[in-house]
């Protein structure tokens, strides 16, 4: 929702602070701010897990990790699914004004960083499933594989989802950089898009 100046014509349209679930031209609406914490919380996490164990010689305790990356990387499945369906299908808030060469990092940023989390979160359940092991969430229940074992997949997944882990981890790096640059050097209020203020 937005109004217009009392007096001036041609005078920008000034949005109200409220629950707005879509994206305006000046903050970000409710799901994309739930999306964008929730799915930042889910992909830090999942990082931080994997990146743990992945050099962890075989045996129990790598064992536990894993299946911890797994029993949350399910359960997060449809949030960061509907994360990317939702931000791709939103416009957001119009760009803050910066040299080409920033936009075009940004842009590569975010295309890296969506590419990215699309890439796990199918690599992950179809490399566990071509691994030939049912999805096992927390040992509440599991979902059979419905390939079965595929080595070849299954190599192939397994490369994918650590490249993506990777490329993910510098995007959000350089994502997290740049919202240090706009909030210290440029001085925008940068954290009000994505809390409602």
């Amino acid at each position: 929702m937005s109004t217009q100046a009392d007096s001036g014509e041609g005078a920008k349209p000034v949005e109200r602070a409220g629950f707005v679930w879509r994206d305006g031209i000046e903050r970000y609406g409710v799901v994309s701010r739930l999306n964008h914490w929730l799915g930042a919380a889910l992909i830090l996490t999942l990082l931080a897990i994997g990146l743990y164990f992945e050099d962890m010689p075989r045996g129990a305790e790598k064992l536990f990790w894993m299946k911890l990356h797994i029993g949350i990387g399910a359960l997060a499945f449809f949030i960061l699914a509907f994360r990317l369906v939702w931000r791709l299908s939103s416009r957001g808030p119009a760009p803050f004004p910066q040299s080409v060469g920033m936009q075009r990092l940004a842009q590569a940023t975010h295309v890296l960083l969506l590419a990215g989390i699309g890439v796990l979160i199918v690599s992950g359940p179809l490399g566990v499933w071509s691994g030939g092991h049912a999805l096992d969430i927390f040992g509440w229940f599991s979902i059979p594989s419905p390939t079965g074992k595929i080595e070849a997949l299954h190599k192939v997944l397994e490369i994918a989802h650590k490249l993506s882990a990777k490329i993910v981890l510098v995007a959000v790096i350089l994502h997290v950089l740049a919202a240090a640059k706009h909030l210290l050097f440029d001085r925008r209020r940068l954290l009000g898009r994505m809390v409602g203020r």
